[in-house]
């Protein structure tokens, strides 16, 4: 028999058998133990067994398709949530699923969701690219994205799920921008996923696909070497003791690519105190995280600038002031910032005409853990448009 695909994410779970709204919900919740339904407490793995238990309709053999995004973490929340119920699970992401149907040699995949659009390639590691609600993506970026992966001759599916606010404005766009290049593009329907993705493509691009070592820095410097040209990236392996390997991908975030570890999850913080950021989440510890903010080249020195506005502050938030620091082996000026229970480390430097600030967040005194994280980030960061 074969087995049910069910489709988990990005917004909502599609499979042989109807879910309720609880399924956008538990999609929500996904990195919760709690959630509020009907205003009373619920146990969101409870609620994953409930909506994969009703997504199934009774299957014994699962395939879930996940986005290519999610963390190891979430992938083996919802295997865990299905296999309670008794049946046998496979868990894949998006990119294999949807790259199974693509039979040229030189494709890519494009996810669009509410905050990143993720491109993967055949053989380059994905790139995300952050959506803003207030001034979406620039088709172009996408198109230049997959360009520089894929080449202008690929076979690029386009994947627009109907739930996700503009992707089917989008995903036209960047499809028939695509088309004029002369590239092969479909567009993902549910169709995909009622067929069985039995022989995936297994790339090297999938977020977290858990081999860090030595194939995390060839593909790493693959995409450096790929995208250089049309985004002005540049990407480094990490370097030293092999504990230290970790596999990476490449965030661009409005005129800014740097790269970032691949199991660490990207959102964009647009209100509340501070500048309008993008914080990238390490899945072990929520408050161990990476700042990136970006702005123009204001006249006058950066450290005189920005020391100045430092001065307007309370003391002893910002503290440490080094107007010629050296942060993995790039000039910065870098300060620190003190807040409750976390310490932020910053740098910020200029590139072309736009001003690059990359905090490095950890607990008091326990900065070491974000070290190659950070190191990795700030060595990377580069205008990319």
């Amino acid at each position: 028999m074969r087995p049910a695909v069910v489709e988990v994410g990005p917004v909502t779970v599609r499979g042989p058998g109807a879910v309720s709204d609880l399924a956008a919900v538990a999609v929500a919740s996904i990195d919760d133990e709690i959630t509020l339904v009907d205003d009373e407490p619920v146990a969101v793995s409870e609620l994953w067994v409930d909506v994969l238990s009703a997504a199934r309709a009774g299957a014994r053999d699962l395939v879930l398709v996940c986005p290519t995004w999610w963390t190891a973490d979430r992938r083996d929340r919802v295997q865990a949530a299905a296999m309670r119920s008794g049946a046998e699970v496979v868990v894949i992401q998006r990119v294999q699923a949807l790259s199974a149907a693509l039979s040229c040699a030189s494709w890519a995949v494009v996810e669009i969701a509410d905050e990143v659009v993720m491109v993967s390639g055949a053989d380059a590691r994905s790139v995300t690219l952050a959506r803003h609600a207030e001034d979406d993506l620039d088709p172009e970026a996408v198109i230049r994205t997959v360009t520089a992966i894929a080449g202008v001759s690929a076979e690029v599916a386009v994947d627009a799920p109907p739930e996700v606010a503009g992707a089917a404005t989008l995903g036209n766009a960047v499809m028939a921008g695509l088309r004029g290049r002369g590239a092969t593009v479909t567009l993902a329907g549910p169709q995909t996923w009622r067929a069985e993705p039995s022989t995936p493509h297994t790339p090297d691009v999938p977020a977290g696909a858990g081999q860090a070592g030595t194939r995390a820095g060839r593909v790493a410097v693959g995409a450096a070497a790929a995208l250089a040209v049309v985004l002005g990236v540049v990407a480094f392996a990490t370097r030293g003791d092999p504990a230290d390997a970790v596999a990476m991908t490449i965030l661009v975030e409005g005129r800014v690519g740097m790269q970032i570890p691949a199991e660490w999850s990207v959102r964009r913080i647009t209100d509340g105190p501070g500048s309008a950021r993008v914080q990238v989440v390490s899945p072990s510890d929520p408050q161990m995280m990476i700042h990136l903010t970006q702005s123009g080249v204001a006249q006058g020195a950066v450290a005189d600038t920005l020391q100045r506005a430092l001065r307007e502050q309370p003391a002893g938030v910002f503290v440490d002031f080094d107007p010629s620091a050296v942060v993995a082996a790039r000039p910065v000026v870098s300060y620190r910032e003190v807040r409750a229970g976390r310490e932020i480390r910053w740098a910020v430097f200029v590139d072309g005409a736009v001003r690059i600030a990359v905090g490095c967040q950890s607990a008091p005194g326990q900065a070491e853990a974000v070290r190659v994280a950070c190191e990795a980030a700030t060595r990377s960061a580069h205008a990319a448009f």
